[in-house]
């Protein structure tokens, strides 16, 4: 009975132990990105205004289609008319009729049908220009779509990177506790027989408190750090774990990081620079829709109406009824020529305000590719540094552990004290800390040039 009991406890344990890793999933750097691509709102925005910039693209060239108008009317009222023009204004009706000495309160009756067409035969440019506006905001939309995508997987790289650091510092602080309670269960033994003063078993766990207080400190940003890389990535819940194992890297790793991000020039083609590109185009685009707007216009047009009336031609009125049949045709066609010149003033202040924005896009686009130039002097000097820092932590940190086990020894033996036991103690601490922060600045450094040149691509790629 005993044994069955056991063995019930073993499973459960083991089903415990499997539900928690179940829950604990690890996300690589390539799922993180792949889901930030998919998920960030800010993106899925960008997108839809690339697809609106597509419709403005084809209600461009739609607009060069002819427009074409049908209209059917019929009448009731009363047909009284002077000599004289006037200016209509779109809002006195038409009126046709005889000129009497009085006006007369009998009904009027008619009705008049009429396809009107008109075709821009020849606009100077201006259909062209359309489009071309139309296709320098695709393109735009398109660069703001392409700059926020490359930014969003900057961003949750160094995130990642950071969850890294901070999950391996948690690791760290854990390990640097349980050392502390390992020795303070020692000096306690050592304490309690008279062997050590009382005080040490005090120091030690002084040391034990401070040691949970950083562990503390650093969970706390750790789980903030969580909560950034959901709100970029859109990870539902904040049960996982990043891969540690990008943690170890090789010598032959770190070469080939190097050389995927060994360019040392600033690529017109990054995205950063290509987005005021697009945007300077944009406004030289509309500059030229906008002169090209206030050229001459050539026009075809053509009409053919059909009317009725209950009018005789000797302005007697007939039956209500019997102005409702048509009884006169009519064509109509043309070639008409339209220009304003007194636009033309307009045109010149519309042109200059565009010409002003393009100039503007450009110095900006000139110094964002200044200050990537200058960032990417600067990561060199980041990189070579944190090689040269890689260099020297394994010799740190195999100091430290032997300098800790050779003064817990001495002081298991009587030949140091409590304050050089706890200086050792915090000597290897250190070099655990200086360890982890090595590869992943490492990492960040990277990951800065490799944004800067436009590597960011190649440089995730290799994080599968």
């Amino acid at each position: 009975m005993n044994a069955k009991i056991s063995i019930l406890v073993f499973v459960l344990i083991i089903l415990y132990i499997n539900s928690f890793a179940q829950t604990q999933s690890v996300i690589s750097l390539k799922q993180a990105v792949d889901s930030a691509l998919l998920n960030y709102p800010e993106l899925k925005a960008k997108k839809l205004q690339v697809e609106s910039a597509k419709m403005s693209l084809r209600d461009a060239k739609d607009q060069r289609l002819p427009a074409l108008k049908l209209s059917d009317q019929v009448d009731i009222g009363t047909a009284n008319s002077l000599d004289g023009p006037y200016f209509p204004m779109g809002l006195i009706p038409s009126t046709s009729g005889a000129i009497r000495p009085e006006n007369t309160t009998q009904t009027f009756s008619g009705t008049v049908g009429v396809a009107y067409m008109e075709y821009e035969l020849y606009n100077f440019g201006l259909n062209h220009a359309r489009i071309e506006s139309a296709r320098s905001l695709l393109n735009t939309n398109n660069a703001d779509y392409n700059r926020e995508s490359y930014l969003l997987q900057y961003e949750i790289a160094q995130v990642y990177f950071n969850l890294l650091k901070y999950k391996l510092l948690t690791d760290v602080q854990q390990k640097n506790i349980d050392r502390y309670n390992l020795l303070y269960n020692y000096i306690k033994a050592f304490t309690g027989s008279g062997i050590r003063a009382g005080v040490d078993s005090s120091i030690a766990n002084a040391e034990i408190s401070k040691a949970r207080i950083q562990y503390i400190q650093t969970l706390a940003t750790y789980n903030k750090l969580k909560s950034e890389f959901m709100f970029y990535s859109g990870v539902k819940s904040i049960n996982f774990d990043v891969d540690t194992n990008l943690f170890h890297l090789t010598d032959a790793i770190i070469s080939q990081m190097q050389a995927n991000v060994v360019a040392d020039s600033v690529s017109s083609n990054n995205p950063l620079l290509a987005y005021y590109k697009a945007r300077s185009d944009y406004a030289y685009a509309q500059q030229k829709l906008v002169k090209k707007s206030y050229l001459p216009k050539f026009n075809l047009i053509g009409a053919a109406w059909t009317r009725g009336s209950n009018l005789s031609p000797t302005d007697a009125f007939g039956s209500t009824s019997s102005g409702f049949n048509y009884e006169r045709y009519n064509y109509l066609g043309g070639l008409a020529l339209t220009y304003n010149l007194i636009d033309i003033v307009h045109q010149k202040d519309k042109a200059a305000i565009f010409g002003f924005q393009a100039q503007a896009e450009e110095q900006e686009m000139q110094g964002q590719q200044s200050a990537l130039q200058n960032q990417l002097q600067q990561a060199d000097v980041d990189i070579q540094a944190a090689l040269d820092r890689m260099k020297e932590i394994p010799v740190q940190l195999k100091a430290a552990q032997d300098a800790f086990s050779q003064k817990t020894a001495q002081y298991n033996a009587g030949l140091a004290n409590i304050a050089e036991l706890t200086d050792v103690s915090y000597l290897l601490f250190s070099a655990e800390i200086d360890q982890v922060g090595g590869t992943t600045d490492l990492l960040n450094t990277l990951l800065q040039k490799a944004i800067t040149n436009n590597t960011l691509s190649i440089f995730l790629n290799q994080f599968k």
